[in-house]
């Protein structure tokens, strides 16, 4: 039976010769993480100063394989890895954001103090199963790709052999059937949304600008965030048709503000949408407003905060719930009008077109989450009403089949 091979990084016997009366000689063959042995040699005044040069000379030359963790590493030191990789990763800021705090808030509190070759598939399932019941299938999804990330890193610096997360089931979300306004509920929506606006309030004025940035949603598709990003400069109301160019979004930092991110939630979403003739002269009105009353604008937003700054998404949903319950369409939140605008395109133009206005880049998923099932009858009479018509002159009995050649009865089966 042939020898195992030295393992790659490692060294054989060392072995120790007088060459001279005061000079002493240790050689090993060391083999270099390119598969190849090389001899190692060394020299000393005794045959232990001799060993001690060579392992010296050997370990210098030994490539660090575990790199910045290992396996006796604790995960809290994978985590400090891992978060220098992500920030300079391409990953959107809001992924970052997500991922950081999936980290400080679940990951390290529950394993920070486990070592990296502790963590087996089973203390992933029971980390994951304990997150679903606590907050939720959507966290424990995201902490799962966290962690999954996590053990790539482990794997690159051979603290691990295999990634423990692959095999884990992660719950999916349940999420229930896209609900979709049709033109009248919208409509109706509307005008109750402007009478609640128009209603006096204890404190400060109720916003008078709800009812346009519904609008802008329901007639183009777009994210909150997507919305609030837009310029004027954005927008070209006097080409045919007028279209709007979506390029960024705002998003929260970690530090609790907000700021505009140069692109959108995916590369998909940098697109061109068409503008419809209401949204046109809403626009028109819009602009001619904030020109006659010099409303603060810093940075030239169609939708400036109060204060003339970038508007903060999560604060606009917030006045949206209020009024929405308040005029009994508490179900109707912001995502419920970007779904309403793919329905009605879907309905006309296909679900294809229906991905584009909403920046997807697969359609199914445009068809599950977004697109409301069609739940009115087809009229399908032209189509159908054949088979109940008898040409003229043709017997009552239709005739029997012809039997194509080469076929046999199934008796002869």
């Amino acid at each position: 039976m042939a020898r195992l091979p030295i393992p790659l990084g490692n060294w054989g016997v060392i072995r120790t010769k007088r060459m001279t009366p005061r000079s002493w000689r240790a050689r090993a063959y060391y083999r270099d993480m390119d598969g190849v042995l090389r001899l190692v040699e060394a020299r000393g005044s005794s045959s232990a100063e001799a060993q001690r040069n060579i392992q010296v000379k050997l370990k210098e030359r030994q490539t660090p394989r575990n790199g910045l963790v290992s396996a006796m590493d604790r995960i809290n030191k994978l985590i400090d890895v891992f978060l220098v990789e992500m920030e300079a990763s391409d990953k959107a800021d809001r992924t970052k954001d997500k991922y950081s705090y999936c980290v400080k808030k679940y990951i390290q509190p529950a394993l920070g103090s486990v070592r990296i070759s502790e963590v087996t598939s089973g203390v992933v399932d029971h980390f994951i199963r304990s997150l679903v019941a606590d907050v939720g299938s959507s966290t424990a999804r995201s902490c799962g790709a966290v962690l999954s990330w996590m053990f790539k890193v482990a794997l690159r610096h051979d603290a691990v052999k295999i990634n423990p997360v692959v095999g884990v089931s992660i719950p999916k979300n349940s999420t229930a059937k896209p609900q979709a306004l049709n033109m009248a509920q919208y409509q109706d929506l509307r005008n109750k949304l402007i009478a609640w606006e128009q209603e006096p309030a204890l404190g400060r004025p109720r916003t008078q600008e709800l009812h346009e940035i519904a609008d802008f949603l329901v007639g183009t598709g777009l994210r909150p965030g997507e919305l609030l990003a837009l310029h004027w400069g954005d927008l070209d109301l006097e080409s045919d048709p007028p279209t709007a160019f979506i390029h960024a979004t705002v998003i929260r930092t970690t530090s609790g503000g907000v700021r505009i991110q140069n692109h959108p939630k995916s590369r998909h979403g940098i697109r061109r949408v068409v503008l419809p003739a209401f949204l046109v002269v809403a626009l028109r009105n819009r602009l001619a407003h904030q020109q006659v009353t010099n409303s603060p604008n810093l940075t030239n937003l169609i939708f400036p905060s109060s204060t003339g700054t970038i508007c903060d998404a999560n604060n606009v949903g917030k006045v949206w719930r209020k009024a929405a319950n308040s005029i009994g369409y508490d179900w109707v939140t912001f995502r419920t009008l970007r779904k309403s605008n793919a329905t009605a395109i879907a309905r006309a133009m296909g679900a294809e077109a229906a991905a584009y206005q909403l920046g997807h880049s697969k359609i199914a998923m445009t068809q599950e989450h977004y697109i409301e099932e069609y739940k009115e009858a087809l009229d399908t009479r032209s189509v159908l009403d054949g088979f109940g018509t008898l040409p003229e002159g043709a017997a009552d009995t239709p005739p029997a089949p012809t039997k194509a050649a080469g076929s046999r009865d199934n008796e002869d089966e």
